[in-house]
């Protein structure tokens, strides 16, 4: 080798092997003969080497020093070490593992010898201090001592012969994970042997150990080489000017061995950390390769995933920031234009690159805000995760430097940098603020992701405490408004974020808004008070003038009130502190602040007050993300004590009957964080037992009919689970025997719930004993109070049937209890003048009949005896009837006769199912039986046994079926045919039918009505027979009963489960309800029809299009089932909606709706259709029913239908071919832009160049018909205006005529002038002549009018 310097990197290790090396592939002595001379000669070369390493140890920087004046040659790194160092790299990947191993020693030993030897020159320096004579004595030299060319040549060559092993090593590396994910995909196909398989494994573990181990190494030794360079640039290279390509190559084997640190595993096994060390190294010691660094890093962002979080790491080892910068200037020049379309690497490239935004943000704040110009251009950019990371790096910013901001105030508070530090504060402050805008302004980003990542960096923020106190309200508000977003995603964080600004709010722990307006007023009315005297003159001026003149209102008064004490407060405020104020200043100035403070509380309860509404939404979203947050919401909000957290807590029971198990489990542990456990325990500490009473107290005290529903549901699954103290229900028993009114009620209404679950709660001799006196007592009837006689009816109906023995203490007192159950359901106790009392009295009697037949041995005789009570009080005595009877009397009468009847119905089957059970049951013990005795008899015996088991089952058989004969017998003709109930039917029918007019009273009417409901429910032939007669009572109806019509509608829902056949008829009627004036009668119709039709019990028809209109209902919870029933329809098999969608849009069609009404309606049925073939035969359907619209408003309704359908080939196909259906219509510019829109929507799906082509011409001739019929509809138009212009002329010149006509009547009605006949000679000629041409004018005129006239005919 020659040339200076003697060993410049080459390009690739083939270089070698030319100019200025020349190098050889094997040394000359090389021998090859054989496999164990090749060997030999490998190891012969490593021997060289490593002498050569031991003369380095000893040695140190001494070999490459010469005597000045001798010639600068490199003894120890000669051409037989060189040419020995690359046979060896050039076939390492064959070498032996040992040998190989061997290698990589030497050559990392190698290394670190030369490393240290730089790093401690030792006596080489000294000698060179003391030969520089004055100037070595103080050691002023030692900086200029640079090492020999010799050493930078071996330095050079050895680190890149470390590159070269390493690189090689690394690319095997990676191309055996290739191989090895290959054979892993197709192993699944194929099989091996297990022993095999085995020796495989063994051999590949220790190949993967060794491989790691010299990897390691390798990469130790570079980077020691690299923090030498580093370190002792200035004694490596004169005046410090490093030489690139040596420098460089540590960084360039640095980037292979992170493209492999994909994991914590794989970053340990690469020495990831080693190689972020060199890079670092290199760019502290080499500023020149800052620009080759930031190019190779932003390339691996650009093509790894993993990359980012290194690179953020990297930045943090680097001394200075001027690494983070560059690269943040890089990514700001990326062009992201079309980032979101391009299908290369582009995309992928800016999805790998915008994380490291954030991490860098996470771990240099300072540098990102300093550079956040150079990020924020890619806020309008189209790719969503760049406008996400920026978003998560503000987060990140905020968050440091609010920390960085408190640490400075606490720091510097006695500094005298006072100005400094108050311009560093508001510039900082306006930063803040601008972030913040940022923020704020994301939330609406057109991606739901980037709206996602802004509030979850907003949550971020709350929950670290660095919102500012500013920003509550407004944050508050935009996360109340992303709860109507569309993305799940988006709510989630939304909700999220209210929770946390709840668990973070700057004011009290109970955010009750009550205390806080009392607060206000008290603080307002204070200040008013005590107004300065300044303002108060000048508000005392004010309002003598307003009263003065009299143009001024209170309205104005209050202004000026208002006026003055903003006035005040904006006074008081301005004051500084460190000013003397008066005692009075200082109270005064408190209360201001105590009032804003207030003020911003009372604003802060009242935005989730106010966005109920939409928390309550979150519920009942289908969604069961929107659902477990919204309950965690409620939670909280119940422990902050707003009040909405109350009616959310009581809607969210209804989630009890949900049919997803997780959801009932979520709601369950809301139930209990809220009304059973200690707040924040998380469930595992319970309240007292008297508080968990209470609250239970209260939360069925307002509660309505499906509420309590749900709080049973809740409060039995408590029971059963044993989570509920039993000491809770000794705390209620007290309270219902002791307490008064609602709260004795409430208390045994939670009994009776919890008795649900667990009947021994109220079934015992000593329970029942409190049950009659606290429920059924004295009390209750003294005070008329029903709510408590209906909850003891409930628990009674927990408790078993009694059997008859007067020993028994529990049938004592179950009997007792009937006797009082027997005067509730009489009405013994009410006010026959009072109808709120009655309206009470009804629940009560419901529960007291349903808990006679529960708890009675014999009901039926019971029944009776109530019936017959009635009867006695309201028409006397058999031989005291009046004619005249009570009208409450009588609607208690028939209200306890319809429901007698109907629980005698159930009465009867529940005795069908029990002697059905006793059969069955007797059957097969008899069989157990023959059975059991067969194994001892003979064949013919067990033929026997055979015949006698069939005769038996037959026998049963048929015992069955006539106990089924008998219970519809017992249904059809007895209980309302030929029993007592008969006797009172035909009073009943004459009540209902009110021929004329004789019963007015609201309450009897809807008590008999609702009687006859259910004694229809029980007989066949009396539904059928009054029928008509109920529907009659339906359409007549007075508007302001809408109770009447509503009962009517759900009873008719029962009779159609009931008898489905007989109601047929009469669906029509029932779909005529939907267009009832009452929501609530509405309501009930359409929740009617949803399980009819979902049950299968109504056909779905023509009337169809009834529930259809009801999704533009102005009711919310009408539109809400409306489009529950069209989504259940959408899951059958049959496809309903579809069969359903051709008469739907004739009839609406054919409705005097709103374009958008029609529209809406359409849109949301035909996204139902998802097949291919339902939108092609819809499709063409739908162009079929064109020739028949007789409007072009119909004909654009068609034409939006079938621009929402999906578009396929066949589709394309059927407009094209039915083309002259529909041409007449594209005139219309709404009929025209429908089909331009299935064209375009066509356009994108079109991949073959037939359809293409067929869409071109499409196209063409819609815009040709267009135009033509465009020209054709103006022509028309004109000649309707020229029509109407002259039938306009027509009309003027006939009232000309007319008017001619009536001036000659009138000449001609006068007489002539006397003067006439007197006239000169000379002058008759004339005159006569004039009249003559009068007369013939008139003539013309007259013929003229009689053309038009006949023309006009």
């Amino acid at each position: 080798m020659s040339g200076n310097p003697t060993f410049p990197i080459p390009a690739s290790l083939q270089e070698l092997e030319s100019a200025p090396y020349n190098l050889l592939p094997y040394p000359n002595d090389f021998e090859d003969d054989d496999e164990a001379a090749r060997a030999e000669s490998f190891h012969k070369l490593i021997r060289l080497i490593e002498a050569g390493n031991r003369s380095l140890i000893s040695n140190g920087l001494g070999l490459f020093e010469v005597p000045d004046g001798e010639e600068d040659l490199d003894a120890w790194n000669d051409t037989e070490r060189i040419q020995a160092l690359y046979t060896l790299v050039r076939k390492s990947d064959s070498l032996a593992p040992a040998t190989r191993s061997r290698l990589v020693k030497a050559l990392c030993d190698a290394v670190h010898g030369l490393s240290e030897a730089l790093a401690n020159p030792g006596a080489v320096m000294t000698q060179t201090q003391q030969s520089d004579g004055e100037e070595g004595v103080g050691g002023a030299n030692s900086s200029s001592f640079v090492v020999s060319q010799s050493f930078r040549d071996a330095l050079a060559c050895h680190i890149y012969m470390l590159f070269t092993v390493m690189f090689l090593t690394e690319s095997k590396e990676k191309l055996g994970k290739s191989l090895n994910s290959a054979t892993s995909s197709s192993s699944g196909r194929g099989g091996s042997k297990s022993k095999s398989k085995s020796s495989k494994s063994k051999g590949h573990n220790t190949d993967v150990e060794d491989l790691a181990a010299s990897r390691a190494a390798c990469a130790e030794a570079m980077h020691h080489a690299s923090l030498a360079m580093s370190e002792h640039k200035s004694r490596l290279w004169r005046r410090g000017v490093v030489d690139e390509a040596v420098v460089g190559l540590p960084c360039r084997i640095a980037y292979q061995m992170l493209e492999s640190s994909t994991g914590v595993i794989a970053r340990k096994a690469s020495s990831g950390d080693a190689a972020l060390q060199m890079i670092a190294a290199t760019v502290d010691s080499a500023p020149c390769l800052l620009n080759t660094v930031v190019a190779a890093l932003v390339d691996l962002l650009h093509t790894y995933d993993h990359i980012a979080p290194l690179v953020a790491e990297l930045c943090c080892i680097v001394n200075e920031q001027v690494l983070a910068t560059e690269l943040l200037r890089e990514i700001g020049r990326l062009d992201t234009t079309e980032g979101s379309n391009d299908t290369g690497g582009k995309a992928s490239g800016i999805k790998n690159i915008a994380p490291f935004i954030s991490e860098l943000a996470a771990v240099r704040p300072r540098v990102v805000l300093s550079n956040i110009s150079l990020l924020l251009p890619h806020l309008d950019s189209e790719p969503y995760i760049m406008r996400s990371a920026i978003v998560n790096s503000i987060g990140h910013i905020l968050v440091r430097e609010d920390q960085t901001l408190m640490e400075n105030n606490d720091d510097n508070g006695g500094r005298d940098e006072e100005n400094k530090d108050e311009r560093h504060v508001v510039n900082m402050a306006k930063t803040r603020s601008s972030l913040f805008d940022i923020l704020c302004e994301r939330t609406c980003d057109i991606t739901s992701f980037t709206r996602a990542a802004a509030l979850k960096v907003l949550n971020d923020l709350t929950e670290k405490q660095s919102l500012p106190l500013d920003r509550i309200m407004p944050v508050t508000a935009i996360a109340i408004d992303r709860l109507q977003d569309k993305a799940v995603m988006v709510r989630r964080y939304a909700m999220q974020l209210l929770t946390s600004l709840l668990e973070n709010n700057p004011f009290m722990g109970m955010l009750n808004p009550e205390p806080y307006r009392e607060k206000v007023r008290e603080l307002e009315a204070y200040l008013k008070c005590n107004i300065p005297e300044e303002i108060l003159k000048a508000k005392d001026t004010a309002l003598e003038e307003a009263k003065n003149d009299e143009s001024q209102g209170e309205r104005e008064i209050h202004e000026i009130e208002s006026a003055a004490l903003a006035a005040a407060i904006a006074d008081a405020e301005a004051k500084k502190e460190e000013e003397a104020l008066s005692e009075a200043e200082s109270t005064f100035l408190a209360k201001v602040r105590a009032l804003k403070f207030a003020s911003q509380a009372l604003a802060f309860t009242e935005l989730f007050e106010n966005s109920n509404a939409s928390f309550q939404s979150m519920l009942m979203s289908s969604n069961s993300s929107d659902v477990t947050e919204a309950l965690r919401f409620f939670v909280r909000a119940k422990h902050f004590g707003l009040p909405c957290a109350v009616t959310g807590t009581k809607r969210a029971l209804a989630l009890m009957w949900s049919n997803e198990a997780n959801i009932q489990e979520e709601v369950l542990r809301a139930f209990i964080e809220v009304f059973v456990a200690e707040p924040g325990t998380e469930g595992k500490e319970l309240l007292p037992e008297n508080q968990i009473a209470q609250n239970f107290l209260d939360l069925v005290r307002e509660a309505n009919v499906s509420e309590l529903a749900s709080i049973e549901e809740a409060l039995g699954r408590l029971v059963k689970k044993e989570i509920i103290p039993p000491d809770v229900f000794s705390v209620l028993w007290a309270i219902a025997s002791q307490a008064k009114g609602e709260l004795r009620a409430s208390a045994v209404l939670v009994i009776s719930m919890a008795a649900s679950a667990d009947p021994n709660i109220v079934d015992s001799a000593y329970r029942l004993q409190n049950l009659y006196d606290a429920g059924l007592g004295d009390h209750i009837e003294e005070n008329h109070d029903w709510k408590t006689a209906r909850s003891a009816a409930c628990a009674l109906q927990r408790v078993a049937r009694a059997k008859v023995d007067p020993s028994s203490a529990k049938y004592i007192i179950l009997d007792l209890i009937s006797e009082r159950l027997v005067a509730i359901a009489r009405g013994d106790w009410c006010d026959d003048a009072n109808v709120d009392d009655t309206n009470a009295w009804f629940c009560a009697a419901e529960q007291s009949i349903n808990a006679i037949f529960t708890i009675c041995p014999s009901p039926e005789k019971v029944s009776m005896e109530i019936l017959l009570g009635h009867q006695q009080v309201i028409f006397g005595c058999p031989g005291e009837s009046s004619d005249t009877a009570s009208t409450l009397r009588l609607a208690r009468f028939f209200f306890v006769l319809g429901h007698i009847a109907l629980k005698l119905l159930i009465y009867t089957e529940v005795l069908s199912s029990s002697v059905r059970r006793a059969n069955a049951a007797k059957t097969i013990k008899k069989q157990e039986s023959v059975s059991a005795g067969a194994t001892e008899n003979s064949e013919s015996k067990d033929v026997e046994g055979d015949d006698a088991i069939e005769a038996e089952l037959g026998i049963a058989a048929q015992a069955e079926a006539e106990t089924e004969r008998k219970v519809a017998e017992i249904s059809e003709n007895e209980i309302v045919g030929r029993g007592i109930i008969s006797l009172f039917t035909p009073m009943l029918l004459r009540v209902v039918a009110n021929e004329n007019g004789s019963y007015s009273s609201p309450v009897l009417m809807q008590s008999a009505t609702l009687a006859l409901c259910k004694c229809m429910c029980i007989s066949k032939s009396f539904c059928e027979k009054h029928l008509s007669l109920l529907f009659s009572v339906l359409s007549k109806a007075p508007n302001d009963d809408q109770d009447l019509r509503a009962n009517i509608v759900v009873a008719l829902g029962d009779l159609a489960f009931r008898f489905p056949n007989e109601l047929e008829p009469y669906t029509p009627k029932i779909y005529a309800c939907l267009r009832d004036k009452s929501i609530r009668v509405r309501r009930h119709t359409l929740m009617v029809l949803t399980h009819l039709i979902l049950n299968d019990m109504v056909k779905v028809k023509g009337q169809v299009c009834e529930i259809a209109l009801c999704l533009q209902d102005n009711e919310s919870t009408i539109r809400d089932m409306a489009r529950l029933l069209f989504h259940e329809l959408s899951k059958r098999t049959n496809s309903p909606i579809y069969n359903l969608l051709p008469d739907i849009v004739s009839q609406l069609s054919q409705l005097d709706l709103k374009q958008e009404v029609f529209r809406e309606i359409m849109q949301f049925l035909l996204s139902f259709i998802k097949k291919d073939r339902q939108n092609e035969m819809l499709l063409e359907k739908l162009v079929l029913r064109f020739p028949k619209c007789t409007t072009i408003n119909q004909k654009a309704d068609l034409a939006y239908c079938i621009a929402q359908l999906k578009v396929n080939e066949k589709g394309i196909k059927c407009l094209n071919d039915n083309f002259k259906l529909y041409k007449d219509a594209l005139f219309d510019e709404d009929v025209l832009k429908n089909f331009m829109s299935f064209i375009a929507k066509a356009k994108k799906n079109a991949t073959k160049p037939e359809t293409k082509q067929t869409l071109q011409e499409l196209e063409e001739k819609f815009t040709e018909c267009a135009a033509a019929g465009m020209e054709n509809v103006n022509a028309s138009k004109k000649a309707a205006r020229a029509k109407k212009r002259a039938a306009r002329r027509v009309a003027r010149k006939k009232v000309e005529w007319e008017e001619s006509d009536e001036e000659e009547n009138a000449e001609a009605s006068e007489p002539e002038p006397e003067e006439y006949e007197e006239v000169d000679e000379e002058n008759r000629p004339a005159n006569s002549q004039a009249v003559k041409s009068e007369k013939s004018s008139t003539t013309k005129r007259r013929s003229g009018r009689s053309r038009t006239a006949a023309l006009s005919a």
